[in-house]
This record gives structure tokens, sequence and C-alpha cells, in this order.
């Protein structure tokens, strides 16, 4: 065993001895100091004196310069250190014998930069211990440094290490230090510098990077400021630190004008080199303080500013346009310079519309005032009234009498605040740069609306003040009709009026409202003037806005004529002037503080603002009839201003002009219908029988100033005017008996008496103005007490003497029954005796008794049948169609032309389009064209039924349709009172 023993010793020992000398070869140290004196056991796992490292296999390596090393254990990593440094080796195929030599600078400028690296990274990692890491920085600077160094690292790659670390763990570790290296290595110092606040304020930036231009963490620096400034975080001018891979701004602030100029000094470790008659080696240096600088201009001046907060945004007349001001500085002129008493001067100007900010200029304005203000400090704050305001004189030349409180126009008004330092006292220059010129210019925020007066508008609706009107009125033929007709431009007589029969309530709608006098798109309570209380800023609002007064008449008594013309006239925007014929109807007077909606009647049933009051001897139940228009007044001289601001109306206070709404402006005239008054006078209140007898019929006004309708003419030549046509009215008499004595009392009444028997009836057509008419002598053969009875039968709805405007006309009438009283004294005819009795002409007719209505139409005619009526010549024949209800509701649908009167002549054949019940009403008359004998009406024999042709049937629907057929006859009889046609 000892045999083995000494050959594994002798093995060791010669294998040592190769080791020692391969370890030699490739510059690493196996035993002792730096001169290798004290040699270890190759087979050791630490390096030489401890130095931690790698060791690899036995095995040969061989250089391609021939050196080679046979047969040996190879380690990499620290071979030594130098003042308390590592160092490595940096030639692998020569003998490390010690550090004899000199150490200098690294001076080769190919690897300079990765020597500069390295020397980072071996400074970095100088007092660490571990293997892995030290033979991974022994690799990397044999493999950047060392020429040969890659042959050997591929060598120590075949022969592997020997603790079995694989090479892919080595190379691993290598990579990521020299990445760490790379990243980290300090380069270069980027110095900036950048003003943030004028030449007053800045920053200086004092960039360590790498090679590539990234930002180094953990680097040390000092930075001084040589000049007017310091720095803000030391308030000297020095600052020290360490870097954090992030850039570093590090704020100053002038402390006077000048130059100033700054350096840096930072720390760095360097590369250096053991040139030795050995084996070089390499280390680093101790970190070595490097400095740059640079230079730039301070300037230690300062931008006021002046925040303008007009106290009142909006004033009336009597105040001044007051301006609150706060001084501030422009942060890019940073902070006020303490002990610094800045000036200002501000200019009023006036806009007569509002400004608009970034387009408004002061050359859109008028000068109009001046104020100056100081500040001490930011923060500071200065009030401008009107003490403190001076009137600019050219100003005050436009406008005579112009003082801060009493201001001229409705407009606006702007402090415009100006710092130059012109206007700086000479100490205080200094602050200001030479070319500062600060201004806030014309801003909306700060502009103060001046309202010397408000403008109230006023509009009216007539039609509004109806629409819900639900009166009617009962006509002649029992049908009950609206009282009210609204009528419009797209009505047939294109006219602008609302139609009312007599007795209704008078009303009209208002409008009131003010214009938009601060420009601002809108209409609201900064509009209006306010009642001394509710001056100010926040303090306007609706409750206290002023209380206007407002004044309405009513004009009427005017014509169709005069109201179209005064209508087109005020359209157009011409100066109408109300006729001299005008009556002054009523008038009404209402206050408000509120825009809105107000309605004026004469009913207080309507919760009127106010009641229309007549004026002496007018009575609104019966006004005059034509028209009337509406006309409302809101004037300076009856505003109680001075109770409410303080301040007395004048011209242009407190609006800039009166409101006068110009008459029959649109939707303001109203036509009051004609509603003439029945009177009628017999000519002989006694008479014998077998003595003939007259009536006169009175149609007569019920109001002195009523004005007879008219309508305009059709088919009139272009640009001509239309000549107007009076209206036509129809008026149907009845002579009734009442008593067989002739000293009988007869009642006065609003109708005929049941026990009236009617013995004659006249017809009186075509008047078209008020006056009396007769009617034709009757003769009365029996004795007793008679009675006339006279009713107005319009026939509005047909063509009025072929007009088509008829309309217009029928508008224009009331829709109402109009007749007299039964009874009246006037009307009554006394018979005393008889005469012996004559024979009397009898006349009467024979009608078809009933019709068909077929393919829309029916032919009707009717025989005329006489006896004892040898005077006769001439005989003509009246069609009528029967309404429900009495004969006043009866509708004359055509009269025919005259044939010669003989018994059994038929009459000319008349063509009817409409189912109901109609009768023929004859008159004959003598060779003189005196009438002899005219026909009672609704006489059976003298009736005629048009009925729908009856549709073959298993005999139901009979019943629907007879009442079918009494509908239509009702129907035909409102519809044949618009289409009556006489010819």
């Amino acid at each position: 065993m000892g045999s083995t023993h000494n050959d594994r010793h002798w093995a060791r020992t010669l294998a040592a001895g190769v080791a020692a000398a391969a370890t030699l070869a490739a510059g690493m140290l196996v035993a002792g100091t730096a001169d290798a004196a004290d040699m270890r056991d190759p087979f050791e796992r630490s390096i030489q004196n401890g130095n931690p490292g790698l060791w690899a296999n036995l095995g040969t390596i061989t250089f391609s310069n021939g050196h080679k090393y046979e047969g040996m254990e190879q380690s990499l990593g620290v071979v030594d250190k130098v003042n308390g440094k590592n160092v490595y080796c940096i030639q692998a195929d020569t003998l490390y014998t010690g550090t004899a030599g000199t150490w200098g600078e690294w001076t080769d400028a190919k690897t300079k930069p990765d020597a500069q690296r390295l020397a980072w990274l071996t400074d970095k990692y100088n007092g660490n211990t571990d293997d892995l890491t030290q033979a991974a920085i022994a690799g990397l600077i044999h493999q950047k440094l060392d020429p040969m160094g890659n042959e050997y690292l591929s060598g120590i790659e075949r022969l592997g290490w020997k603790d079995g670390t694989s090479w892919d763990t080595y190379t691993a570790k290598m990579n990521s230090l020299w990445t760490e290296a790379v990243a980290n290595t300090p380069s270069n110092l980027d110095m900036r510098y950048q003003y943030t606040i004028g030449k007053r304020k800045g920053t200086v930036t004092p960039s360590i990077t790498t090679e590539n231009g990234v930002e180094i963490a953990g680097i040390q620096y000092t930075a001084t400021l040589n000049g007017p400034a310091v720095f803000d975080q030391t308030k000297t001018n020095t600052i020290s630190g360490t870097t954090t891979g992030q850039a570093i701004h590090l704020p100053w602030t002038a402390t006077g004008n000048g130059k100033v100029t700054w350096s840096v000094w930072r720390k760095i470790p360097k590369a250096v080199k053991l040139s030795s008659p050995n084996q070089n080696l390499m280390g680093p240096s101790d970190p070595e303080t490097v400095s740059e600088n640079i230079q730039f201009e301070v300037l230690n001046n300062f931008k006021p500013t002046i925040q303008s907060d007009q106290s009142d945004h909006r004033i009336e007349y009597g105040h001044a346009p007051e301006d609150d001001l706060t001084w501030h500085v422009d942060p890019t002129g940073g902070d006020w310079i303490e002990g610094a008493t800045i000036k200002s001067t501000g200019t009023l100007y006036y806009f007569a519309n509002k400004p608009v900010e970034g387009r408004t200029t002061v050359k859109d304005g008028v000068k109009a005032a001046t104020a100056t203000a100081a500040g001490d400090r930011d923060g500071a704050t200065n009030h401008v009234d009107a003490a403190s305001i001076t009137m600019d004189p050219d100003f005050v030349k436009t406008h005579p009498g112009a003082t801060p409180s009493s201001l001229p126009d409705t407009g606006w008004y702007t402090w415009v605040w100006q710092i130059t330092p012109d206007m700086q006292d000479a100490n205080m220059k200094q602050y200001l740069s030479t070319d500062y010129d600060w201004s806030d210019n014309v801003l909306e925020a700060e502009s103060t609306q001046h309202v010397r007066n408000m403008q109230p508008t006023i509009k009216s609706s007539v039609s509004d003040a109806y629409k819900t009107d639900q009166s009617t009125v009962t006509g002649a033929d029992g049908t009950e009709r609206p009282s009210v007709q609204i009528g419009s431009a797209q009505a047939s007589d294109k006219t602008d009026v609302v139609y009312l029969e007599k007795g209704s309530v008078i009303r009209d709608k208002v409008t009131l409202n003010v214009t938009d006098v601060n420009g601002d798109g809108k209409v609201d309570t900064q509009d209006w003037l306010h009642t001394k209380d509710g001056q100010g800023e926040g303090k306007e609002t609706e409750d206290n806005q002023i209380t206007l007064t407002v004044n309405g008449t009513i004009y009427g008594g005017m014509t169709r004529e005069q109201a179209e013309q005064a209508q087109k006239d005020t359209a157009a925007g011409k100066t109408v002037e109300l006729p001299k014929q005008a009556v002054k109807l009523a008038t009404a007077t209402f206050t408000t503080n509120k825009a809105g909606d107000y309605l004026i009647s004469s009913s207080d049933e309507d919760k009127p603002v106010a009641q229309w009051k007549a004026e002496d001897g007018v009575n609104l139940t019966n006004l005059p009839s034509g028209y009337a228009t509406f006309v409302f007044d809101i004037a300076n001289k009856d505003q109680d201003t001075e109770n409410q601001t303080g301040i007395e109306p004048s011209r242009d206070y407190p609006f800039a002009k009166d409101v006068h709404e110009a008459p029959f402006t649109a939707d303001e005239t109203v036509m009051f219908r004609l509603t003439p008054k029945l009177d009628s006078t017999v000519s002989s209140k006694e008479v014998k029988a077998g003595e003939t007898t007259i009536d006169k019929l009175v149609v007569a006004k019920t109001n002195e100033k009523d004005v007879w309708p008219t309508y305009p003419e059709t088919n009139v030549t272009e640009g001509e005017t239309a000549k107007s046509t009076p209206l036509s009215l129809d008026f149907h008499g009845v002579l009734y008996k009442v008593s067989d004595d002739p000293s009988a009392a007869i009642e006065q009444t609003d109708t005929v008496p049941e026990n009236a028997v009617k013995v004659h009836e006249a017809d009186i057509k075509d008047v078209t103005r008020f006056g009396t008419y007769t009617t034709d002598s009757f003769t009365l053969t029996e004795s007793g007490t008679y009675a006339w009875h006279w009713v107005m039968t319009p026939s509005l709805t047909g063509d009025q003497n072929h007009n088509p405007l008829a309309a217009l006309a029928w508008r224009q009438l009331t829709h109402g029954r109009v007749q007299h009283a039964f009874g009246l004294a006037s009307e009554i005819v006394r018979v005393q005796g008889r005469k012996p009795e004559t024979p009397r002409c009898e006349v009467s007719t024979r009608s078809q008794g009933e019709v068909t209505l077929e393919n829309g139409r029916a032919d009707l005619h009717d025989e005329l049948l006489l006896k004892n009526c040898e005077q006769a010549a001439k005989a003509e024949f009246e069609l009528w169609k029967q309404a429900n209800g009495d004969q006043s509701g009866d509708v004359l649908i055509t009269v025919t032309g005259k044939v010669g009167a003989k018994d059994g002549v038929h009459s000319p054949t008349v063509t009817v389009k409409e189912t109901g019940t109609y009768y023929w009403r004859e008159k004959v008359y003598d060779q003189t064209g005196r009438l002899v004998s005219y026909g009672d009406a609704r006489k059976p024999n003298e009736t005629v039924t048009v009925r729908e042709k009856q549709l073959a049937s298993t005999g139901t629907g009979v019943l629907p349709a007879v009442a079918a057929g009494m509908l239509l006859a009702g129907l035909g009889a409102a519809f044949a009172l618009r289409n009556r046609r006489r010819a």
C-alpha cells in the first residue's frame, strides 16, 4: 500500500510541478504572493493566496504563436491585489512572475472603451469573492483586452471546469456581467441649461451617461454656480448628489443680472495597465474627479399682471362702471420680487355691441375714461369706483354732461388695464424687462353692460283672445251659429279680422316682452330695469324688475275699405293715421313687472288683467257696426320710475323710445257685425173693409255710428282697385189678423201669437242702406184688428248679386234673427165694417206631389189654377225649400221668368239636386204690372216631396231610408241658405 502511496504522491508531485509551470505560463498565480515564492498543491480548489476563481481540468493548451501549456491544470480569476484593488492577467501566453513594472493609464485607443467598462466592472466587484464571478471577470478581460484571450478561453472550454461548472453557465455569467458593464459605465457628461421663467428661473441638468447616451445611476457629483444665481434647493451656489439613472433637473433662481458659469464634478474609476517585463496586468484606479462647465445669462425681473373683475357686470343709469383688481404674476416670469411696487393704467372703452373676446379690440370702441392702480405683491387688490375715474375730455365733448355715474348710452363698458416700464417709478423700472408691455385687452368676462334704458315690446292678438269662445247666436232659420268668427289671410276674404256679434264680450290678448338689450341672444331679467333694491351684482331678479304701465284703446266705426287699406299700410311699414270718423270706444290700463300674455276683457268673468272701460256715451253691448282696431301704448311719461329707481322719466328713460302699436296691426282688427233695427208704420191705422193699406218698413241703425257693410266686386282688371258693393238684404213681412173685433187690444210680444192668422205676405228685397221701404197696397175685406210683423231673411250664402265673395258678406252680417216685436202700435191696422162681397180672384197651383231624385237630379214644375181672375195677365213662380220649424227659415231656391197667366198653364221646369220638401208660390200681375195675387207658403196642394229612388230590397231598410230623407231634407234646408239665387 505504501508503494502505492508513494507512487501516488510522486504522481501528484510530478503533476504539481507540471501544473505550476502551466499556471505560470497561463499568467495565473498558483502559490505564494505576487512573486510566486510560495507554491501550493495544484489540486487545491482555490487559487493562489485565496483569491477567488475557478480551476480547469488537467490538459494541454496550445497557442497559434507556438506557446504551449502541456499536461497542466489551469486556473482563472484574480491574480493579486495592488493597493487593495484586484488585478487581472492580460497576457494568456506569458508567464506571470510578479507585479514588477510600471502602472499607467490605458492608452490603446482601440480597446480603451472596453478597458473603461472593465475598470468600472472590476471596481464594482472588487470586494466580491465569488469564484464564478471573478473567473467570469478574468475571462472578459482576456476576451476584450488580451490578443490571445479567445484562444485561451477556447482551450479552457475544451478542458472543462474541474468543479463541474458547465461552460454555458460560465459564458452566461460573462455575458450578464458585460451587459451590466456596458449599461453602467460612465462615458459622457452632458451638461444642459434651460430657462423656465424668462431668464429669471431655470434648471441645469448634469447628465452622466453611457457611451450609448443612457443615464447612469449611482454616480456622485457636485454642481456649482458661479455668478448671480443660486440653487433653489440649497439657496446656495453649490449642490451635491448621486445620479439616479434618470435626468436630474436642478432648479435655480437669478439673484441679479449677468453671466453664470456652472460646473460639475463627478468621480469615475479608470482602467490602468501594468507594463511588466514578464506578464502585463490590468486593474481599476481609484475613482477620479472630472469637471466640466458651461455659461448662460440671467435677468432678475418678473411679469406682473392684473385680473380685472368688474364689480357689477350690469349697471343701470345712475351707477358707475366700478372694477375690482387683483394683482398676480405671470408664472413664466417667476414670483413677485419682494419690494417691487408696480403701477398700471386702466382705460374705459365704450362698445355699442357686446365685446367678443379674441375678436373685439380697443379700436372697435370709444375711449370714455381712465384710472390708475398700484400693486406691491401677488394677491394685492384695488377697487376702482366713481371717485377714482376720470372722464376722457373727447368723450365728454361728444356726450355733454357725461360723468362716471351718468353714462350716456346703453351699451358695453370695458376696462382695459396695461403695465409698461414707462408707467413705473424710476427705482422700479429695473423689475420689468425694457420691452414688457402687458395688457388684458378686451375681455368679455370683464365687461360691464350699462343699461341707460330698456325697450319693451308689445304684440296683441285678438284671435288668441277669442279662440276658446263658445258663445252662439240663433239665426232666422233656427240654427245656432258661433257668435265669433276668426278670419285670416288664408280665408276667402283675405282679411285678418275677428268678426263679432253685437253684445259680445270685448277681448284682446297682449304679449308683453322686452328687446335683447345686452345682445346675449336671449331675453331675460338682464334686459329690464330694476328697482333701487334690485340693482347690483346678483340682486337683479324678475321680482324686482320695474313695473310698467300699459294703456290700451279701442277705436271703431270704420269701413271695410278703411280697415283693409290700413292693414296693408301697416304691414308695409307705413305710418297709419286713424280716419276722422273713427270713434274712441273704450280704454284699459294695466301694470306689470313681468313679461307674458295678458288678457284684457270687458267681462270680469274672464279674470282679465284689466277691464275695458267705455268712453262717455258708449255702450259696450251696442258698439257701432263696422271695423274697429286695438291700439296699445307704453309711454315714458306714464311710468312711475321716480319712486322705483329714483330717476324721473324723460324722453329716453326708462325706455329708449315710446312703444306705440299702430292701428290695424296684424291680428288687431275686429268687425262688429251689422244688426239692423227694424220698425214699420202702416199708412192708415184705421180703414174700412174693402179699402187698401200699405206698410212702410224702417231699416234703422242700432247705434248712430253703425256702418253698412260692403264687399268688393269681382272680375276686376288687374291693377285696378275693386269697387265696393254694399251688402244686399231681404226682408219678409206678414200681415196677421189678430181679432175679428176692430177695437181689440194687442199685447206687444217677441213672438207671433198662436191665434194670429196670416192674411197677407210681402217681401222687400235688395236693401243696401239704412232707410224706409214701402210695400205694395193690399185690400182688407174683413173687419177686425190686424198687425204687421217683419223679419230679415238674408240670402247671404248665395252669390250676393252673383259675387263669389258672399262669405265676406256673410261674415259682416249678424248671424242672429233680426225682427221687430209683434204688436207694435205703429204696425196695427183696424178695419171697420164690410163692403158687399164681390167675386175674388182665387189663385192656386197643383204640384207634382212626389218626385224621385234620379241620377242626382229631379225636374219640378207647377200648374197654375185661376178662378175669377179675368184681370190676370202675367204669372211668375217661386220655388222654396221648406226648413224645419216655422216659415222664417225657408229658403228661396229660384224665381222663374214670367209667363202668360192662364188657368192650367205650367211653370218653367226647375231642376233641383237635393232631396227634401219644396213648395211653390205664385204671383199674378194685371196688365199694368200690379200684383193681383201672391200665393200662400207651405200649402199642401203646392208642396212637392223629392225623395231618393228606392232600391229593390227584401223589405228591410225602409225606415232608415225615410230617416235619411228627413236628414237630407234638413241639410237641404241648410244648404239652400248657402245656394239661394235671385234671377
